[in-house]
């Protein structure tokens, strides 16, 4: 099933992180993503890699994705103060 934005109406997946904590994803991997999925389904963890990690990720060829609120024109609105 699709998930979408409800302010943009892009085409999104929600995941988990390591702390329990849903977070939207931009539905297909990119090029310039940092989140690497764990898991399958309804217990994906989306962990964020950096440094090392991150490269030896790429290189592997892994699908990575983007945080959606790194690319949602109205994420300010949906940020938690």
């Amino acid at each position: 099933m699709a998930n979408f934005c409800r302010s943009c109406d892009a085409k999104i997946k929600w995941v988990r992180t390591d702390g329990g904590k849903r977070m939207p994803l931009d539905a297909e991997p990119h090029a310039e993503g940092t989140i690497f999925i764990l898991g399958r389904r309804n217990r994906e963890v989306g962990r964020v890699l950096l440094g090392d990690a991150l490269e030896e990720a790429r290189e592997r060829g892994e699908a990575l994705y983007r945080s959606h609120f790194a690319t949602c024109p109205h994420a300010e609105d949906w940020r938690k103060g």
